[in-house]
Protein backbone atom coordinates (compact mmCIF):
# COMPACT_ATOMS: atom_id res chain seq x y z
CA UNK A 1 0.00 0.00 0.00
CA UNK A 2 2.90 2.31 0.81
CA UNK A 3 4.41 1.77 -2.65
CA UNK A 4 1.19 2.79 -4.37
CA UNK A 5 0.90 5.84 -2.12
CA UNK A 6 4.46 6.93 -2.98
CA UNK A 7 3.84 6.35 -6.68
CA UNK A 8 0.69 8.46 -6.65
CA UNK A 9 2.58 11.18 -4.76
CA UNK A 10 5.37 11.30 -7.36
CA UNK A 11 2.91 11.29 -10.27
CA UNK A 12 0.99 14.20 -8.74
CA UNK A 13 4.22 16.13 -8.06
CA UNK A 14 5.38 15.61 -11.66
CA UNK A 15 1.98 16.73 -12.96
CA UNK A 16 2.26 19.92 -10.89
CA UNK A 17 5.85 20.47 -12.08
CA UNK A 18 4.97 19.96 -15.75
CA UNK A 19 1.94 22.23 -15.42
CA UNK A 20 3.94 25.06 -13.88
CA UNK A 21 6.70 24.70 -16.49
CA UNK A 22 4.26 24.67 -19.39
CA UNK A 23 2.34 27.58 -17.91
CA UNK A 24 5.50 29.66 -17.47
CA UNK A 25 6.47 29.21 -21.12
CA UNK A 26 3.00 29.63 -22.65
CA UNK A 27 2.11 32.67 -20.53
CA UNK A 28 5.55 34.13 -21.18
CA UNK A 29 5.03 33.83 -24.93
CA UNK A 30 1.58 35.44 -24.72
CA UNK A 31 2.97 38.32 -22.66
CA UNK A 32 5.94 38.91 -24.96
CA UNK A 33 3.70 38.96 -28.03
CA UNK A 34 2.03 42.13 -26.71
CA UNK A 35 4.69 43.33 -24.26
CA UNK A 36 8.10 42.71 -25.91
CA UNK A 37 10.33 43.40 -22.92
CA UNK A 38 12.25 40.25 -21.86
CA UNK A 39 14.33 42.05 -19.21
CA UNK A 40 11.18 43.31 -17.48
CA UNK A 41 9.71 39.80 -17.46
CA UNK A 42 12.93 38.39 -16.00
CA UNK A 43 13.11 41.07 -13.32
CA UNK A 44 9.53 40.41 -12.19
CA UNK A 45 10.29 36.69 -11.89
CA UNK A 46 13.38 37.42 -9.79
CA UNK A 47 11.42 39.77 -7.54
CA UNK A 48 8.80 37.10 -6.87
CA UNK A 49 11.41 34.40 -6.18
CA UNK A 50 13.27 36.71 -3.80
CA UNK A 51 10.01 37.56 -1.98
CA UNK A 52 8.65 34.03 -1.60
CA UNK A 53 11.61 31.64 -1.61
CA UNK A 54 13.10 32.81 1.72
CA UNK A 55 9.90 32.17 3.72
CA UNK A 56 9.41 28.89 1.85
CA UNK A 57 12.88 27.67 2.86
CA UNK A 58 12.14 28.61 6.47
CA UNK A 59 8.87 26.69 6.28
CA UNK A 60 10.65 23.64 4.84
CA UNK A 61 13.32 23.83 7.54
CA UNK A 62 16.23 24.30 5.11
CA UNK A 63 19.43 25.18 6.95
CA UNK A 64 20.70 28.76 6.90
CA UNK A 65 23.46 29.76 4.49
CA UNK A 66 26.99 29.44 5.91
CA UNK A 67 29.55 32.23 5.76
CA UNK A 68 31.78 32.55 2.71
CA UNK A 69 34.93 34.51 2.01
CA UNK A 70 34.87 37.48 -0.33
CA UNK A 71 37.07 35.49 -2.68
CA UNK A 72 34.53 32.66 -2.75
CA UNK A 73 31.70 35.11 -3.32
CA UNK A 74 33.45 36.77 -6.27
CA UNK A 75 34.57 33.48 -7.82
CA UNK A 76 31.52 31.30 -7.16
CA UNK A 77 28.36 33.28 -6.38
CA UNK A 78 28.63 36.45 -8.47
CA UNK A 79 29.27 34.64 -11.81
CA UNK A 80 26.23 32.44 -11.20
CA UNK A 81 24.03 35.48 -10.58
CA UNK A 82 25.27 37.23 -13.73
CA UNK A 83 24.92 34.02 -15.72
CA UNK A 84 21.33 33.61 -14.56
CA UNK A 85 20.47 37.09 -15.83
CA UNK A 86 22.15 36.53 -19.20
CA UNK A 87 20.58 33.11 -19.63
CA UNK A 88 17.06 34.11 -18.57
CA UNK A 89 16.91 37.26 -20.69
CA UNK A 90 18.34 35.42 -23.72
CA UNK A 91 15.80 32.60 -23.26
CA UNK A 92 12.93 35.10 -23.32
CA UNK A 93 14.38 36.82 -26.38
CA UNK A 94 14.33 33.45 -28.13
CA UNK A 95 10.69 32.91 -27.11
CA UNK A 96 9.88 36.43 -28.28
CA UNK A 97 11.35 35.79 -31.72
CA UNK A 98 10.46 32.11 -32.22
CA UNK A 99 7.81 29.54 -31.22
CA UNK A 100 8.16 28.00 -27.76
CA UNK A 101 8.34 24.51 -29.27
CA UNK A 102 11.35 25.35 -31.46
CA UNK A 103 13.08 27.30 -28.68
CA UNK A 104 12.88 24.26 -26.39
CA UNK A 105 14.11 22.02 -29.16
CA UNK A 106 17.23 24.19 -29.47
CA UNK A 107 17.68 23.98 -25.69
CA UNK A 108 18.02 20.24 -26.14
CA UNK A 109 21.61 21.06 -27.15
CA UNK A 110 22.50 21.67 -23.50
CA UNK A 111 24.24 18.29 -23.13
CA UNK A 112 26.50 19.24 -26.06
CA UNK A 113 27.48 22.49 -24.34
CA UNK A 114 27.97 20.72 -21.00
CA UNK A 115 30.30 18.14 -22.53
CA UNK A 116 32.33 20.72 -24.48
CA UNK A 117 32.56 23.26 -21.66
CA UNK A 118 33.36 20.58 -19.07
CA UNK A 119 36.34 19.55 -21.18
CA UNK A 120 37.51 23.13 -21.77
CA UNK A 121 37.09 24.26 -18.15
CA UNK A 122 37.81 21.10 -16.13
CA UNK A 123 39.42 18.78 -18.70
CA UNK A 124 36.68 16.30 -17.90
CA UNK A 125 36.27 13.39 -20.33
CA UNK A 126 33.32 11.04 -20.81
CA UNK A 127 32.83 7.48 -22.11
CA UNK A 128 32.11 6.99 -25.81
CA UNK A 129 28.42 6.31 -25.09
CA UNK A 130 27.99 9.88 -23.83
CA UNK A 131 29.54 11.32 -26.99
CA UNK A 132 27.47 8.97 -29.16
CA UNK A 133 24.27 10.15 -27.48
CA UNK A 134 24.98 13.69 -28.72
CA UNK A 135 24.52 12.63 -32.36
CA UNK A 136 20.68 12.36 -32.34
CA UNK A 137 20.47 15.57 -30.29
CA UNK A 138 22.47 17.59 -32.81
CA UNK A 139 20.79 15.86 -35.76
CA UNK A 140 17.32 16.49 -34.36
CA UNK A 141 17.99 20.19 -33.72
CA UNK A 142 19.46 20.62 -37.20
CA UNK A 143 16.43 18.93 -38.78
CA UNK A 144 14.05 21.07 -36.71
CA UNK A 145 16.00 24.20 -37.70
CA UNK A 146 15.97 23.69 -41.47
CA UNK A 147 12.24 22.83 -41.40
CA UNK A 148 11.13 25.56 -38.93
CA UNK A 149 8.44 27.69 -40.58
CA UNK A 150 8.95 30.65 -38.22
CA UNK A 151 12.75 30.60 -38.14
CA UNK A 152 14.46 33.73 -36.83
CA UNK A 153 18.25 34.13 -36.76
CA UNK A 154 18.29 36.38 -33.68
CA UNK A 155 15.96 33.97 -31.87
CA UNK A 156 18.26 31.03 -32.70
CA UNK A 157 21.36 32.91 -31.50
CA UNK A 158 19.55 33.92 -28.28
CA UNK A 159 18.43 30.32 -27.65
CA UNK A 160 21.96 28.99 -28.21
CA UNK A 161 23.45 31.67 -25.96
CA UNK A 162 20.87 30.94 -23.23
CA UNK A 163 21.66 27.22 -23.47
CA UNK A 164 25.38 27.93 -23.14
CA UNK A 165 24.73 30.15 -20.08
CA UNK A 166 22.64 27.43 -18.44
CA UNK A 167 25.33 24.84 -19.19
CA UNK A 168 27.98 27.07 -17.58
CA UNK A 169 25.67 27.59 -14.63
CA UNK A 170 25.36 23.82 -14.21
CA UNK A 171 29.14 23.43 -14.18
CA UNK A 172 29.87 26.32 -11.81
CA UNK A 173 26.97 25.55 -9.48
CA UNK A 174 28.45 22.08 -9.10
CA UNK A 175 31.68 23.71 -7.92
CA UNK A 176 29.82 26.14 -5.64
CA UNK A 177 27.76 23.42 -3.96
CA UNK A 178 30.85 21.35 -3.30
CA UNK A 179 32.98 24.21 -2.02
CA UNK A 180 30.39 26.23 -0.07
CA UNK A 181 28.43 23.32 1.44
CA UNK A 182 25.11 24.89 0.47
CA UNK A 183 21.68 23.35 0.08
CA UNK A 184 20.96 23.92 -3.60
CA UNK A 185 17.67 25.76 -3.00
CA UNK A 186 19.55 28.09 -0.66
CA UNK A 187 22.08 28.63 -3.43
CA UNK A 188 19.22 29.41 -5.82
CA UNK A 189 17.98 32.11 -3.44
CA UNK A 190 21.41 33.70 -3.16
CA UNK A 191 21.89 33.60 -6.94
CA UNK A 192 18.50 35.27 -7.45
CA UNK A 193 19.40 37.96 -4.92
CA UNK A 194 22.60 38.75 -6.79
CA UNK A 195 20.80 38.59 -10.14
CA UNK A 196 18.11 40.98 -8.88
CA UNK A 197 20.75 43.54 -7.92
CA UNK A 198 22.51 43.19 -11.28
CA UNK A 199 19.39 43.29 -13.46
CA UNK A 200 17.93 46.51 -12.04
CA UNK A 201 20.43 48.98 -13.56
CA UNK A 202 20.29 47.02 -16.83
CA UNK A 203 16.51 47.32 -16.80
CA UNK A 204 16.73 51.06 -16.09
CA UNK A 205 18.84 51.68 -19.20
CA UNK A 206 16.93 49.32 -21.51
CA UNK A 207 13.30 48.44 -20.90
CA UNK A 208 12.50 51.26 -18.46
CA UNK A 209 13.61 53.94 -20.90
CA UNK A 210 11.74 52.32 -23.78
CA UNK A 211 8.58 51.93 -21.70
CA UNK A 212 8.59 55.62 -20.84
CA UNK A 213 9.27 56.78 -24.39
CA UNK A 214 7.20 54.11 -26.20
CA UNK A 215 4.29 55.49 -28.23
CA UNK A 216 2.18 52.44 -27.34
CA UNK A 217 0.31 52.65 -24.05
CA UNK A 218 0.70 49.22 -22.50
CA UNK A 219 -1.43 50.24 -19.54
CA UNK A 220 -4.43 49.81 -21.85
CA UNK A 221 -3.86 46.05 -21.64
CA UNK A 222 -5.14 45.52 -18.13
CA UNK A 223 -4.66 41.77 -18.39
CA UNK A 224 -0.88 42.38 -18.31
CA UNK A 225 -1.17 43.42 -14.65
CA UNK A 226 -2.51 39.93 -13.94
CA UNK A 227 -0.37 37.90 -16.33
CA UNK A 228 3.02 39.39 -15.38
CA UNK A 229 2.87 38.39 -11.69
CA UNK A 230 1.09 35.13 -12.62
CA UNK A 231 4.03 34.23 -14.87
CA UNK A 232 6.39 34.95 -11.98
CA UNK A 233 4.38 32.77 -9.62
CA UNK A 234 4.36 29.92 -12.14
CA UNK A 235 8.13 30.25 -12.45
CA UNK A 236 8.47 30.15 -8.66
CA UNK A 237 6.16 27.13 -8.42
CA UNK A 238 8.13 25.28 -11.09
CA UNK A 239 11.33 25.70 -9.07
CA UNK A 240 9.76 24.40 -5.86
CA UNK A 241 8.01 21.50 -7.60
CA UNK A 242 11.22 20.50 -9.39
CA UNK A 243 13.12 20.43 -6.08
CA UNK A 244 10.43 18.35 -4.41
CA UNK A 245 10.50 15.78 -7.20
CA UNK A 246 14.31 15.83 -7.14
CA UNK A 247 14.40 14.96 -3.45
CA UNK A 248 11.90 12.08 -3.78
CA UNK A 249 13.11 10.06 -6.76
CA UNK A 250 16.28 8.42 -8.02
CA UNK A 251 18.60 10.16 -10.52
CA UNK A 252 17.40 7.96 -13.39
CA UNK A 253 13.74 8.65 -12.59
CA UNK A 254 14.47 12.38 -12.46
CA UNK A 255 16.18 12.15 -15.87
CA UNK A 256 13.08 10.55 -17.32
CA UNK A 257 10.94 13.22 -15.69
CA UNK A 258 12.97 16.09 -17.22
CA UNK A 259 12.67 14.56 -20.69
CA UNK A 260 8.93 14.11 -20.18
CA UNK A 261 8.66 17.72 -19.00
CA UNK A 262 10.25 19.01 -22.19
CA UNK A 263 7.84 16.91 -24.29
CA UNK A 264 4.88 18.28 -22.31
CA UNK A 265 6.06 21.88 -22.83
CA UNK A 266 6.48 21.38 -26.58
CA UNK A 267 3.12 19.61 -27.00
CA UNK A 268 1.31 22.13 -24.78
CA UNK A 269 2.73 25.10 -26.68
CA UNK A 270 1.71 23.54 -30.00
CA UNK A 271 -1.82 22.91 -28.74
CA UNK A 272 -2.37 26.26 -27.00
CA UNK A 273 -0.44 28.61 -29.26
CA UNK A 274 -1.21 26.75 -32.51
CA UNK A 275 2.27 27.08 -33.99
CA UNK A 276 2.45 25.78 -37.57
CA UNK A 277 4.73 22.75 -37.82
CA UNK A 278 5.68 20.20 -40.47
CA UNK A 279 6.13 16.48 -40.06
CA UNK A 280 9.91 16.88 -40.45
CA UNK A 281 9.87 19.57 -37.78
CA UNK A 282 8.15 17.18 -35.36
CA UNK A 283 10.61 14.42 -36.30
CA UNK A 284 13.53 16.72 -35.47
CA UNK A 285 12.00 17.56 -32.08
CA UNK A 286 11.47 13.86 -31.34
CA UNK A 287 15.06 13.00 -32.29
CA UNK A 288 16.45 15.71 -30.00
CA UNK A 289 14.28 14.61 -27.07
CA UNK A 290 15.23 10.96 -27.58
CA UNK A 291 18.88 12.00 -27.69
CA UNK A 292 18.52 13.70 -24.30
CA UNK A 293 17.11 10.48 -22.86
CA UNK A 294 20.11 8.52 -24.20
CA UNK A 295 22.50 11.16 -22.86
CA UNK A 296 20.99 11.09 -19.36
CA UNK A 297 21.19 7.29 -19.27
CA UNK A 298 24.79 7.21 -20.55
CA UNK A 299 25.85 9.94 -18.10
CA UNK A 300 24.24 8.15 -15.17
CA UNK A 301 25.88 4.84 -16.09
CA UNK A 302 29.23 6.62 -16.28
CA UNK A 303 28.76 8.21 -12.86
CA UNK A 304 27.61 4.90 -11.39
CA UNK A 305 30.76 3.15 -12.58
CA UNK A 306 32.97 5.81 -11.03
CA UNK A 307 30.81 5.72 -7.86
CA UNK A 308 30.42 9.49 -8.00
CA UNK A 309 27.04 11.12 -8.39
CA UNK A 310 27.48 14.65 -9.83
CA UNK A 311 25.77 17.55 -8.11
CA UNK A 312 24.31 20.60 -9.80
CA UNK A 313 21.30 22.85 -9.90
CA UNK A 314 19.11 21.76 -12.62
CA UNK A 315 15.47 22.72 -13.40
CA UNK A 316 16.28 26.15 -12.13
CA UNK A 317 18.21 26.35 -15.41
CA UNK A 318 17.09 23.55 -17.45
CA UNK A 319 18.04 19.86 -17.67
CA UNK A 320 19.34 17.97 -14.59
CA UNK A 321 19.16 14.56 -13.13
CA UNK A 322 20.73 14.47 -9.68
CA UNK A 323 19.51 13.58 -6.24
CA UNK A 324 19.54 16.48 -3.80
CA UNK A 325 19.92 14.09 -0.92
CA UNK A 326 23.59 13.76 -1.91
CA UNK A 327 24.02 17.49 -1.48
CA UNK A 328 23.48 17.87 2.26
CA UNK A 329 27.04 18.38 3.60
CA UNK A 330 27.44 19.71 7.14
CA UNK A 331 29.89 22.56 7.67
CA UNK A 332 32.13 22.44 10.72
CA UNK A 333 32.25 25.57 12.83
CA UNK A 334 36.05 25.45 12.84
CA UNK A 335 35.98 25.81 9.06
CA UNK A 336 34.36 29.19 9.55
CA UNK A 337 36.40 30.57 12.42
CA UNK A 338 39.91 29.35 11.54
CA UNK A 339 40.21 30.94 8.11
CA UNK A 340 42.53 33.87 7.48
CA UNK A 341 40.11 35.34 4.97
CA UNK A 342 37.63 38.01 5.85
CA UNK A 343 34.14 36.51 5.66
CA UNK A 344 30.80 37.99 4.74
CA UNK A 345 27.35 36.66 5.62
CA UNK A 346 25.77 35.31 2.44
CA UNK A 347 22.30 35.49 3.90
CA UNK A 348 22.20 39.30 3.94
CA UNK A 349 23.08 39.73 0.27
Amino acid sequence: MGVYRDTIKIVLLCAIWFSFSSGTNVIGKQILTVFPYPTTLTMIQLMIINCFLGPTLALLGVEEAPYVTRRQFVRRIAPLGIGKIMGSVSAYISILKMPVSYSHTVKALMPLFVVLLSYVIMREKYPWKVYLSLVPIVGGVLLATVTELQFNALGLIAALFATMCFALQNIYSKKALKELHLHHLRLLLVICQVAGIVVFPIWMFTDAWELVSAPHNYFQHMWLFLMLPLNGLFNFGQNIAAFTVLSNVSPVSYSVATVTKRVVIIVTSLQVLHNPVTSYNVLGMAMAILGIAFYNKAKYDSNLKSKVLPTHIDDFTDNGSHDSRKQHIMINSSDVTNSNHRRIPMKII
